[in-house]
Parts: C-alpha cells; sequence; structure tokens
C-alpha cells in the first residue's frame, strides 16, 4: 500500500455511456489526474413495456458495485476513501419518479420509435422556426420535449411526481434529492436559450406542467451527501455528490485540452464515440434561422459556456456493422479492421452520416452497402474494410463541412486545429482523414475526456483545483498524452 499524498484528492466519476457504464476513480494529486477504472459494466437496451428501453435497476446495481471499488481503490492508495461523487451520462431520456421514491414505468429510450412524426405535429402549434429561436436546440425526433407530448404515462401520475434526466435520477438514488442540472436540461428541447429556465410556450404545447421538474442546478454545485442508509451498505461514507455537467458531452468538452488562444478563438472539437458531435465553444447561443436550416444545435457548457454542434451519427455506424458481423459469426477485431481499412484504396464511396435512418439499430453493415454512393464506378462496398473505409472517409467530410460551416454561422474564422476526444480519438485513420480533409492540426485525447471532466469539476469543487479560467484544461493538459495529426502526415507525439 502506497502512502497517502499530502493534498491529493480521490473522487468516483460515474460516466454512463449508451452502450457501456463505468465508474473511475480519480486521484488528483500534483497538479494531475490519475485515472484508475474501478469498474466497468455493459447498458443493454430491451424491448419492455413495449418500447425499447434501459434497464436502469441493473445499472444502479452496478454503479454501487463500482462505488464502493473506487472507494478500496482509493484506500489501497492510502487515501481515506471517495472526497465526492459525481454522475454524468447521455441525454434526453428521463425516469418518470413518484412523490414516495418509487420509478413508474421504465426509462424510455431515444433510440424507440414512439417519437416518430411528433415533431411534426409539435410544429402546428409552435413552428419549427419559433422553437429553435426559443431553445436554440435542433429538432431531434428523440428530444425529451417530443417523448414527454407522447408519453401516455403522465396523464395518470401521482401529484408531486418528478420527470428526472438520466443522471439526475442516478443523483436522486445516491442522495434522495431531486435536482435538474442544467447542461443535461439544455438537450431537451425545453429549455430557454441561455437562460436557467423552461420555455413556457413549448411546455404549453406538448401539455407538460412545469411542475413535473426538479429546481434546477448548475455544474460544480452540490446536490446533497450519500443517503446514510446506502454509505452504511457501500462502506463509502456519506460523501458529497457535486452534479457535474451532468450531459456527458459537456464533461467532455471541459477536459478538451486546448491552451488560449492568443486571439480569444473558440475552441474547436469532436467529441468522438457513439456520437461525434462536431462544433465550437461559444459564449453566447446561435439561434439564427440559418443554424437550425444547417441542423446545429446549442447545448449549456459547464460554466456557462455554450456547446455550438452537430450532431453525427459517429462510431455508431462502425460499431453497429461489426455486431451484424459478429451475429453472423464473423471475429472482427477492431484494430485489425481499421488496418485493413487503411490499405484499401480510397475515395470509392460514400454516404451521408448525418442522414437519421441511421439512428435505428439492426444490419447497419448491410444498409451501409446498399446506402453507399459510388465514386469510382463500383456498386457498393464489397468487403469490410472498404466498407469501414466508406464510413471513416464520409465521417471526415462530414467533419470539415460541419466545422466551416459552424464558423460561417458564429462568424469566425476556421481554427488552426481541432482537438478529438473520446473513446473515438484512438481511431488513427479517422483522425488523419479528418486532418487532410480540413487541412488542419487534429489533437487526438483524451480518450477518457468525460471521466477526466467530471473528476476535474469535482477537484474544482473540493477547492483542490483552482477557480481560475483554463486551470481545468491545464490540469487535464498536465494528466495525459496527446497525438497530433497533421495533413497527409503520420502522428507526432
Amino acid at each position: 500500500m502506497s502512502t497517502g499524498e499530502v493534498g491529493a484528492c480521490a473522487v468516483a466519476a460515474i460516466d454512463l455511456g449508451a452502450t457501456s457504464g463505468r465508474v473511475m476513480l480519480g486521484v488528483v494529486a500534483r497538479g494531475r489526474i490519475d485515472l484508475v477504472p474501478a469498474h466497468r459494466f455493459e447498458n443493454r437496451l430491451a424491448q419492455r413495456d413495449g418500447h425499447l428501453s434501459w434497464d436502469l435497476d441493473a445499472l444502479w446495481q452496478e454503479i454501487q458495485q463500482g462505488l464502493a471499488a473506487a472507494h478500496d481503490l482509493a484506500q489501497l492508495r492510502g487515501l481515506p476513501g471517495l472526497a465526492s461523487i459525481g454522475v454524468d451520462s447521455w441525454a434526453v431520456d428521463y425516469a418518470l419518479v413518484s412523490p414516495d421514491g418509487n420509478r413508474i414505468g421504465e426509462v424510455i429510450a431515444y433510440r424507440d420509435d414512439r417519437t416518430d412524426g411528433v415533431a411534426e405535429r409539435l410544429a402546428e402549434t409552435v413552428s419549427a422556426e419559433r422553437q429553435f429561436a426559443l431553445t436554440g436546440i435542433a429538432q431531434q425526433l428523440f428530444n425529451t420535449l417530443y417523448q414527454l407530448a407522447v408519453d401516455d404515462r403522465l396523464a395518470t401520475l401521482p401529484a408531486g411526481s418528478t420527470a428526472l434526466l438520466v443522471p439526475d435520477a442516478i443523483g436522486f438514488l445516491l442522495t434522495g434529492q431531486r435536482r435538474t442540472e442544467l447542461t443535461n436540461a439544455s438537450t431537451t428541447g425545453m429549455l430557454a436559450a441561455g437562460e436557467a429556465a423552461w420555455a413556457p410556450e413549448l411546455l404549453a404545447a406538448a401539455g407538460v406542467d412545469e411542475g413535473l421538474f426538479a429546481p434546477f442546478i448548475a455544474p460544480g454545485e452540490v446536490l446533497g451527501t450519500v443517503r446514510p442508509e446506502l454509505a452504511v451498505q457501500l462502506g463509502i461514507g456519506e460523501v458529497p455528490v457535486v452534479a457535474v455537467g451532468s450531459h456527458d458531452t459537456a464533461s467532455a468538452v471541459l477536459a478538451v485540452p486546448a491552451e488560449a488562444s492568443a486571439e480569444g478563438a473558440p475552441v474547436a472539437y469532436i467529441s468522438s464515440g457513439t456520437w461525434s458531435l462536431i462544433g465550437l465553444e461559444l459564449e453566447a447561443p446561435v439561434v439564427a434561422e440559418e443554424a437550425r436550416e444547417a441542423g446545429f444545435t446549442n447545448e449549456g457548457g459547464v460554466d456557462g459556456t455554450v456547446r455550438f454542434l452537430q450532431n453525427v451519427s459517429g462510431m455508431w455506424l462502425v460499431s453497429e456493422s461489426i455486431r451484424q458481423w459478429e451475429d453472423e459469426g464473423a471475429e472482427v477485431v477492431l484494430e485489425e479492421l481499421l488496418a485493413a481499412a487503411a490499405a484499401v484504396p480510397g475515395d470509392r464511396f460514400r454516404i451521408d452520416p448525418t442522414d437519421p435512418a441511421w439512428l435505428t439499430p439492426g444490419r447497419m453493415a448491410d444498409r451501409v452497402r446498399e446506402a453507399a454512393r459510388p465514386l469510382a464506378g463500383e456498386e457498393s462496398p464489397r468487403t469490410p474494410a472498404e466498407l469501414v473505409r466508406c464510413l471513416l472517409e464520409s465521417l471526415a467530410e462530414t467533419y470539415r463541412d460541419s466545422l466551416q460551416t459552424a464558423c460561417d454561422l458564429a462568424g469566425v474564422p476556421l481554427p488552426e486545429r481541432l482537438h478529438v476526444v473520446g473513446g473515438g480519438s484512438r481511431n488513427a485513420l479517422l483522425n488523419q482523414l479528418t486532418a487532410d480533409a480540413l487541412d488542419i492540426e487534429v489533437i487526438a485525447g483524451p480518450m477518457e475526456a468525460t471521466a477526466l471532466g467530471n473528476v476535474a469539476l469535482q477537484a474544482r469543487a473540493l477547492g483542490a483545483v483552482p477557480d481560475g479560467p483554463g486551470a481545468i484544461r491545464q490540469l487535464v493538459r498536465a494528466s495525459v498524452d496527446l497525438e497530433t495529426f497533421t495533413t497527409s502526415m503520420h502522428p507526432v507525439r
């Protein structure tokens, strides 16, 4: 057992993704963060009560196991245990919780088809243009606004029930406190742009009462402490739970290791994982009609920033294609597949990664093959390597177009570099294709950006990180190794 460092701070980051979850131990000491996996687990969708849903009960069991493991890991490092806990997850989905704390029904997933056609129907009451002007949020068919508009459970909810977004629901299970964290609330399509307030016009159009939602909490504020009985059960103590950027992309963008620009240019980033979220970090939302027409959205960031970005299907296309091949009996190793894709000739096929048709799972490789547009005479990609090359080249060109459009809409020049964070930052082929497409530097890393942002904000709330601008990003830069990709060159370290 090592001796605990003076001033060291150990916190637990609960990070829930759309395909997997984990609890990470973050130790902040000597000007850097050391991340240690405490527990990883799967997160699978299944049909429940007639809808594609998440198994929140199973996730909660895994989270508890992870928190106990993180506490033990902290003690193995000579530290007293966890100093705090933070929770982030994907956006828009919610649990309905009764006044006595019981969940009502399942947490229905954003990929469920219940919202088909809802956006168009609601737009008959409040136009799409008006919705965007009010919220700055793109009209995605899975927005919480549209989910609530068709949720037949609302008509029979007991008085005093609450809709809690997924990380807020986990925070409630931890502390018994009901709050609505602002970065995730901003994704719902109901929050007024740049404000900590709901848009009454949209709630009314969806038939939703504002009383359904818990009071707001900003990232960096303390939600509460772990319930006494749970603290005893897990052996972790009644530690504080800090509201982090609970939308995982908010935490990931917080951990973009950008240095301050002398010209004050905004940070350009891709949070690359199941989704590719490409955009700029701005001080105010861009709610011009041109931004709506281009498919951009304005999501809340930490410290009042705005994530002006576009959603692209991302590595979901690759992972779902691999899942089909594995279901058909093939053994697929991602690294080998990417190497094969790098070796086949490029510029032969393209798809549109922004097409909403890619949202739904199932036989993705077949669907990509059918949709692929030939550039050089071939009918369709014939091999997995050719198909993956098509996907990655299509993504890189979409990144180029999206970033240039974002800059045009925000009235800023194309930046000199683009930061790629998240699991997709390890995809060297995609990073190189992106650098070539944009003709600017691509800085890859950190892979664990979401967990780092989660940990860093907890540490700041505990006083272990300064409040000054850029302090968290400086801490991240000191904690990770980065790769730089330049046009038509191999990465440099």
